[in-house]
């Protein structure tokens, strides 16, 4: 109830549209903007686990010291850390998921569309957290540049997501992958793998976890 009316205004509030666990902790709730229908659990933060691969005695960290804009249904995983920076905006769309003991840290801007999930242990930065500098040509590089990831994208577990990264609409990032730069020139539903990654397949459609009667559907097709 504290963290509803401390981050909403009263006409969203009453709705009780975020619902935390016992175990998670806010350092500061910050800055939230939630767009279309809002309703009773539209965010679970540490509440809803998977099966035997998470679970709630993992700590939970919920730190916005800027602007979460939140289009609507979104489920933290248990353990996830959530740090927001002092001016920088993480904007989600619909259907959001983050999987458990991951990561997503915030110094500039971080765009995630509708129907986004990463599974556990995943990391999005748009921060190098310190600067680089080229000793031969006297030259810094900056530590931050905004992540942008498109609609219906999929991120496999341990996988980091670093600064400049663009992912469009429909990519399937393949466990551990270390992924940076722009793949929009590509197209879109790429297969992303490898360490750095690159593109290994083109015209890919990954599942969807919040679509269960099509997974379903297709699950009988095996006898899975």
């Amino acid at each position: 109830l504290w963290f509803n009316f401390k981050a909403l205004p009263f006409v969203q509030a009453i709705k009780i549209p975020f619902l935390l666990s016992y175990n998670t902790k806010v350092k500061s709730v910050g800055k939230i903007v939630l767009s279309n229908d809002v309703h009773l659990g539209m965010v679970s933060i540490g509440v809803i686990k998977i099966g035997d691969f998470e679970t709630n005695s993992e700590k939970t960290i919920f730190n916005n010291m800027g602007t979460l804009s939140i289009a609507g249904n979104m489920k933290i995983h248990p353990g996830v850390k959530l740090v927001i920076r002092k001016g920088a905006r993480l904007t989600v769309g619909e259907r959001i998921g983050f999987g458990g003991n991951s990561k997503v840290i915030c110094h500039k801007a971080i765009t995630i569309g509708n129907d986004f999930r990463m599974s556990w242990n995943t990391q999005i930065f748009d921060t190098d957290f310190h600067f680089l500098y080229n000793i031969e040509k006297c030259k810094h590089y900056p530590r931050l540049k905004p992540v942008t990831i498109g609609d219906n994208v999929f991120v496999g577990n341990g996988t980091t997501i670093g600064k400049g990264t663009t992912l469009p609409n429909g990519c399937v990032v393949s466990c551990i992958s270390k992924v940076s730069g722009d793949f929009s020139a590509e197209g879109n539903n790429l297969l992303i793998s490898g360490n750095p990654a690159k593109v290994l397949i083109k015209g890919v459609e990954m599942g969807n976890s919040w679509y269960m009667e099509k997974e379903d559907a297709i699950a009988r097709l095996f006898n899975e």
